[in-house]
């Protein structure tokens, strides 16, 4: 039987720790409060640097003022940028977006772009009248834009697992992102500019009384100083060195302070650290509901169907009669031969490497899902001229599928549907992203991996060649990190034929064809580089047979910069200059993206 003195103990011991639980709280809540506070001060200063200083130098015409104005701006903008882009987004894109047009295509809407990468462009160019005009107007924009994250900050209760979740996302931003010259391609200011990002975020952890932390962002903010230039800085030691240290650093301090983790509205897991480290991906974040959700049994289900010709309604043709796990789920053909004889299809086969992790389906993004691509492919007339009310027919007489059905989806009756055979299938391609690569496991900590002409070609990837800023590590295609919440097609002036001395545009419309808008003439998805030495021929006409026709045309600046007329190229007409060298460095780097067993 307890004491009264031991009742009083346990009762005093159950008082201090729930006091000290209540204290531990209150003190994260005021640390969260003195975050936004903060941030509101920091918009003031900013707000300032564009209302005052941007403003009067482009209403006074004075360039020297308008360039030094406009890069003080930008660097300030990147100093909040962890918290702008977490918590409104989309004024984010309003502030720093690409230069596109975005196009909703549900509302049949055209979205101009504006911010800082409009704003780029503009001071960068021949100085006119009418472009200093749209360059104060874009400033009056800016104003405006500022003004409303004022206003919504306001409405804003901030949690201690969001703000890590947002410098969590900084991190990935500026590695995939921030050190390419994405959002810098003329100014090239990229590499100082990540000085300012990672600032932001040490401001941030000050407020946690991190010293260890503190003491990491210093070392990288130091080495940013030092090497400044953007084609030779070293992107890979960054990485690996500074970025995924101060990454590890912010995990364990989230740890030590008992903070949860956010539900992300990223694709990758919540508590990720490294967007290279093993099972980074959630590949159930690219799916619409739970019920979409892979698992084992529907991978087995899904492989047995994509190599059966059950499928198809002549039963001579599988999915696997295109896409060849040796070839990385390719054919090796310019382009893949239809049901008839002597027919062929409109495009290149695509890899089906990593294709679980994207947005967007078939070279002209007409499938917003792998559900969706599979039903269109059965159905196609020149590749299956299948059906899958038929098939499911055909798949319920065999009694192998019988189990595996019941596996799959707990159904006791074991039987094919059309949707379970598309989810099938769907849930197997997701199943294709191993991360296997001599360049991930270099990243996840093996030295060893790389050799000097592939460090060398990651770097001039990430830099110089500016590779990386249409194929985002760590997926190397066109869904960018940290969200990956789309996918993304370019125009690139792709020719007809290999011919470098009179080239022809290839007369395939791309996403055009099922969408008149003009921008998205000769648009075609940007695929992953993800084992794309087994991938041959390239581009979605098969035009180049090897990666050093490749290389050559980007070399040269796209079909624009080798004079094809492409009015709305995305890709920048201007050439690299690569030397003969340097692009050996780049091909030996893809190289290193090759999955091994």
């Amino acid at each position: 039987m307890f004491s009264l003195k031991k009742i009083v103990f346990f009762a005093l011991l159950i008082t201090l720790t729930t006091l000290l639980s209540i204290f531990c709280k209150t003190a994260n809540k005021v640390i969260a409060e003195q975050v936004k506070a903060d941030f509101d001060q920091q918009l003031t200063e900013f707000q300032n640097m564009v209302d005052q200083t941007l403003f009067k130098a482009v209403q006074n015409r004075n360039e020297k003022a308008i360039k030094q104005s406009f890069l003080q701006a930008r660097a300030k903008y990147k100093e909040l940028e962890y918290y702008i882009e977490y918590f409104f987004p989309s004024t984010a894109v309003m502030l720093n977006g690409a230069p596109i047009d975005e196009i909703e295509l549900g509302e049949n809407m055209i979205e101009h772009p504006t911010g800082f990468q409009v704003m780029e462009e503009i001071i960068y160019e021949e100085p006119t009248k009418e472009n200093r005009l749209e360059l104060l107007n874009e400033v009056k924009k800016m104003q405006l834009n500022l003004q409303r994250v004022s206003r919504f900050n306001a409405q804003y209760q901030l949690t201690d697992a969001q703000l890590f979740d947002a410098i969590r996302l900084e991190i990935f931003r500026i590695t995939s992102l921030g050190i390419t010259g994405f959002d810098t391609p003329n100014a090239l200011q990229s590499i100082p500019e990540t000085a300012f990002a990672l600032k932001g975020i040490d401001r941030l952890l000050e407020k946690y009384d991190e010293p260890q932390a503190h003491q990491t962002i210093a070392s990288a903010i130091a080495y940013l100083e030092k090497n400044s230039d953007f084609n030779t800085f070293d992107r890979l030691t960054f990485i690996t060195q500074y970025l995924d240290p101060i990454s590890k650093k912010i995990s364990l301090l989230r740890l030590k302070k008992d903070i949860a983790t956010a539900a992300s509205g990223s694709a990758l897991r919540d508590e990720a650290v490294s967007m290279f480290q093993p099972n980074a991906f959630n590949v159930d974040k690219f799916v619409g509901n739970s019920t979409l959700f892979i698992s084992d049994a529907k991978i087995v289900l899904g492989k047995a169907l994509f190599n059966d010709p059950v499928l198809s309604n002549g039963g001579n043709r599988s999915c696997a009669s295109c896409h060849h796990q040796a070839k990385a789920f390719t054919d090796g053909l310019t382009k893949p031969i239809g049901i008839k004889t002597g027919e062929t299809l409109l495009r290149n086969t695509p890899t089906l490497r990593y294709a679980g992790l994207q947005r967007g389906f078939f070279y002209d993004l007409k499938a917003g899902t792998l559900e969706d691509q599979a039903l269109d492919v059965v159905h196609h007339k020149q590749e299956m001229n299948g059906s899958l009310t038929l098939a499911a027919e055909r798949i319920n007489t065999a009694k192998r599928y019988q189990a595996l059905f019941q596996k799959a989806y707990q159904d006791k009756a074991g039987k094919a549907d059309p949707w379970k055979i598309q989810h099938a299938l769907a849930s197997y391609i997701r199943s294709l992203s191993p991360f296997s690569s001599r360049f991930d496991r270099y990243m996840q900590g093996d030295q060893k991996q790389l050799g000097a002409d592939e460090k060398k070609g990651f770097n001039l990837f990430m830099g110089k060649a500016k590779c990386g800023s249409c194929h985002f590590a760590p997926l190397f295609n066109g869904t960018p990190a940290p969200l990956f919440h789309k996918s993304e097609a370019e125009v690139l002036g792709v020719p007809a034929t290999a011919d470098t001395i009179k080239p022809q545009l290839d007369n395939d419309l791309g996403r055009y064809a099922l969408y008149h808008y003009p921008q998205y003439k000769h648009a075609f998805k940007t695929s992953t580089l993800r084992n794309i030495t087994k991938t041959a021929p390239y581009m979605h006409n098969g035009v180049y047979k090897t990666l050093e026709q490749v290389m050559d045309f980007y070399n040269r600046g796209g079909g624009a910069g080798m004079g094809i007329k492409v009015d709305n190229q995305t890709l920048a007409a201007d050439k690299l200059n690569l030397s003969k060298t340097e692009i050996k460095q780049i091909i030996a780097f893809l190289g290193a993206l090759e999955d091994l067993p």
